[in-house]
């Protein structure tokens, strides 16, 4: 099975190089990374298209800022992978971690998204914390939303509305609920992915659900609301 990765990239020039090495060192073969840069002015474009020639290595470009779902849907759309996986410019993977999915995918045909656990490090790579994701339930899709590494089939993607261009953030865990609401999802549960916490993450400023002024027009939020009994415009229960 192909699998397609998604990086977006911006602005990462200081750790973008370890993300994209951890994709080389996989133990299954069969992929292709897709990176779009979207208007980085730190060298962060110049810095990948100079150390990576690879063909299965597709670097694209914003020809300006137009945020992360814009993004994200940009590099879906370049994809031919059966599978479609998400490693930030930022962030690495466990060597084995397309394997491993690969594997849990073939025993799982009906489902459509795949997550596993992930462990948080620092700027220099040292394993600060842990915590395991929660079983996947889908009678309690308030408890879930996105979760590294995130894989999900191409087809399941295109049974959507896709990226929610509209967001300018949480776009996501936006698409978690879509497919949440068309197929089963499953948690693995093995350490696959390394978050990084840089002190600059985009999730440390994110403001919260009752607090965003783009409720009316999130899918997470709205299913979300409908699994926990509240009305996601108002927040007042339903």
């Amino acid at each position: 099975m192909k699998v397609s990765l998604i990086m977006p990239l911006f602005n990462n020039a200081a750790f973008v190089k370890r993300a994209v090495d951890s994709v080389l060192a996989q133990t299954h073969k069969d992929w292709e990374l897709i990176i779009v840069d979207d208007g980085s002015t730190d060298g962060s474009y110049e810095l990948v298209g100079a150390l990576y020639k690879q063909p299965e290595i597709k670097i694209l470009k914003n020809d300006q800022n137009q945020g992360i779902g814009i993004t994200r849907k940009k590099a879906v759309d370049a994809s031919d992978g059966e599978l479609i996986g998400h490693i930030d410019s930022d962030d690495m993977l466990e060597r084995w971690a397309l394997e491993e999915m690969i594997e849990c995918f073939k025993k799982k045909p009906d489902v459509g998204l795949i997550y596993s656990d992930f462990a948080q490090i620092n700027r220099k790579d040292e394993v600060e914390s842990y915590a395991q994701s929660k079983t996947y339930d889908a009678k309690k899709l308030y408890q879930h939303g996105w979760r590294h590494f995130g894989m999900y089939r191409k087809s399941a993607y295109i049974k959507t509305s896709g990226f929610n261009t509209q967001l300018n953030r949480c776009e996501d865990g936006d698409l978690f609920m879509q497919i949440a609401e068309q197929m089963p999802c499953y948690h693995l549960p093995k350490v696959l992915y390394f978050y990084r916490n840089h002190g600059d993450n985009t999730t440390s400023v994110e403001k919260k659900c009752e607090e965003c002024n783009e409720r009316p027009i999130c899918n997470y939020i709205r299913v979300w609301g409908k699994a926990a009994g509240i009305d996601h415009i108002t927040f007042k229960r339903i």
